[in-house]
């Protein structure tokens, strides 16, 4: 990956592809955006290889990550997942004891520990 500066926002170059990135969202992703959806995204992908391990099934599923900030920088202190399954088969305890682990071993989770808390909610459609 590269990064380049153009005018009034960065390209992040990954093999053939580009991300524009900048602090004004109509020229590009802001980086709290591709922040938020690197720790939602990791988490999701950890959540469907724990499901598949458990032989839970589900016809879809959506992630809805929420951000708090604090303090004069406007850290991130906080990031809400809400997960929300289709069609999911398995029971509400089942559910919560999936989400524990797939946060135990997703690595963008476990990189911001102690520093960025993270919780979770869920629901079934």
């Amino acid at each position: 990956m590269t990064l380049t500066y153009k005018k009034d926002h960065w390209i992040a170059h990954i093999e053939d592809r580009q991300l524009p990135i900048s602090g004004t969202e109509e020229l590009g992703f802001r980086p709290s955006q591709l922040f938020t959806s690197a720790i939602a995204g990791c988490f999701g992908e950890m959540l469907i290889h724990v499901c598949r391990k458990k032989r839970i099934s589900y016809e879809g599923l959506t992630i809805t990550p929420e951000t708090t900030r604090a303090g004069a920088v406007n850290k991130i202190s906080c990031i809400h997942l809400h997960i929300l399954f289709e069609d999911i088969n398995t029971s509400d305890e089942q559910i919560d004891k999936v989400i524990t682990l797939a946060l135990k071993h997703c690595s963008m989770v476990q990189s911001v520990k102690g520093s960025i808390d993270i919780t979770f909610s869920h629901a079934r459609i």
